[in-house]
């Protein structure tokens, strides 16, 4: 039985918008154990020092507003957009955000050290070394330090070699309302600014070793700091940046490639937050020099389906607790950033991505060279994205990465962990007698043979064309 491509695609829609209201009904359900894991806590949201009149008292009126030693932020004209910003804020008092930055180095690999700087013993009695790169890792929205992938992340790049590891906890202003929380980033990215440029006028630390990574609001936070800094610190990474209050607004609001000497932006989730049924949390416009889009940025494997995500919530559930398999269930595509990156720490595999004017582009192996002489170039997704040819090349050549900027690089990943997976391009030339008929049918399927394995019985068929020989 035939079905026109018009059914074919309407039935689609509703197997898709069932599983959207089967994943939003499961949530409601686990809603009160959410709550009692601290992850959406609403009493949490109604505290009374959580509740400030910080809006400016007329829209488009320019207000500014002063923190100390910290500087001050104002809200103009240009942080106002009917759609994608409609209301601004101010951030909460400092006291509130209470940010807090914890030191972890290899003498102290588990025991945070906290560093504040009003007390600078609380540093010179640390294990912070100036002799080292210095990584900071920013939490998002409705996150704190305490989480699993936090710990994850410390405890891999601590393994990868011998860093000064600082996490950012801005978990006082990391709550909802959604609002007060994009406020609360620019006060926090103040902090941390602040605290590069103490340790830098006091202890020797060089900016080019600094590296910011940070998750949704976490991204947005460190192109704040890097803001405030003139872009003179060395990199920062952005794993999947908030969408909303933050796409489509002019660059001194949102994470930008002037922020450091290299941006390089992971996008998993960048379907639009105005699309009807699960709407995508993260951006989908290039905001760095590099900007990486595995499969496609948009959805992820092993997360496109409540069929695919469930049958691993058990799983979760026991090996990371009920927290991350909370945060899988509500946010699959948008904390995919994280474990693509962690996983690129210290894996064998390299995430190597091409750049392509699109992803149908991409998969036809319309942009599959590294070579130099080619016009388009490649790139390594993640933590190894500095090494990346895109980048090395030009650095070999005297030029900086201005070039790359607006530029996307495509690759595509398993649907569980390892995620790592190598591309090969086949290209196959059949013949085309003076006989044969105008169309021929058939399959094609192709086994590799590697060094650690065999790839059996891969099908090519519905990736290439054998209905035309035109």
């Amino acid at each position: 039985m035939f079905v026109s491509r018009r059914m074919r695609r309407k039935k689609q829609g509703v197997v898709e918008g069932e599983g959207a209201w089967a994943r939003i009904l499961l949530l409601v359900a686990l809603a009160p154990v959410i709550c009692s894991a601290g992850i959406l806590d609403p009493w949490q949201w109604a505290r009374s020092d959580r509740i400030e009149v910080n809006i400016p008292w007329l829209p488009f009126e320019n207000e500014t507003r002063c923190y100390d030693e910290l500087g001050c932020l104002n809200i103009t004209r240009s942080w106002y957009h009917l759609i994608h910003r409609p209301l601004n804020v101010f951030p909460l008092p400092r006291e509130v955000i209470n940010t807090r930055f914890i030191l972890y180095t290899k003498e102290n690999p588990t025991e945070g050290q906290v560093l504040i700087v009003a007390k600078d013993k609380s540093i010179k009695r640390s294990y912070f070394s100036p002799k080292r790169k210095t990584k900071f890792i920013i939490h998002g929205f409705i996150d704190t330090p305490l989480s699993n992938w936090v710990k994850e992340m410390r405890n891999e790049l601590l393994k990868h070699d011998d860093y000064n590891v600082i996490i950012v906890d801005w978990a006082g202003g990391s709550l909802p309302l959604y609002t007060q929380a994009t406020a609360n980033t620019r006060l926090v990215g103040l902090e941390i600014a602040h605290l590069i440029k103490h340790l830098q006028n006091n202890y020797g630390l060089d900016t080019n070793d600094v590296h910011l990574i940070g998750h949704s609001l976490g991204a947005h936070t460190a192109g704040y700091a890097g803001e405030k800094l003139n872009g003179n610190i060395g990199r920062i990474t952005g794993l999947d940046p908030a969408e909303p209050y933050f796409q489509g607004m002019p660059s001194h609001l949102r994470l930008d490639y002037t922020d450091a000497k290299l941006v390089d932006v992971i996008h998993t989730d960048g379907k639009s937050i105005f699309l009807l049924g699960l709407p995508g949390y993260g951006m989908s416009q290039p905001c760095g020099h590099l900007d990486f889009y595995p499969n496609n940025g948009k959805e992820q494997p092993g997360c496109t389906d409540l069929s695919e995500t469930t049958p691993s919530l058990p799983l979760t559930l026991i090996r990371e607790g009920l927290e991350e398999a909370s945060r899988v269930l509500v946010a699959c595509n948008h904390v995919r950033a994280i474990k693509l990156f962690i996983e690129s720490i210290n894996s064998r595999c390299q995430y190597v991505a091409h750049e392509c004017s699109n992803y149908a582009s991409f998969l036809r192996g319309e942009c599959f060279s590294c070579k130099s002489n080619n016009s388009l170039s490649c790139g390594v997704m993640g933590y190894h994205a500095d090494s990346s040819p895109a980048v090395v090349r030009r650095q070999a050549m005297g030029q900086d990465v201005l070039s790359l900027v607006g530029s996307k690089f495509f690759f595509t990943t398993g649907k569980d962990d390892p995620y790592c997976r190598r591309h090969y391009r086949i290209t196959i030339n059949l013949a085309r007698p003076p006989t044969a008929e105008s169309w021929v049918q058939g399959f094609m399927k192709v086994t590799f043979h590697a060094e650690n394995g065999i790839i059996r019985d891969v099908d090519l068929t519905p990736r290439i064309c054998l209905n035309k020989l035109d």
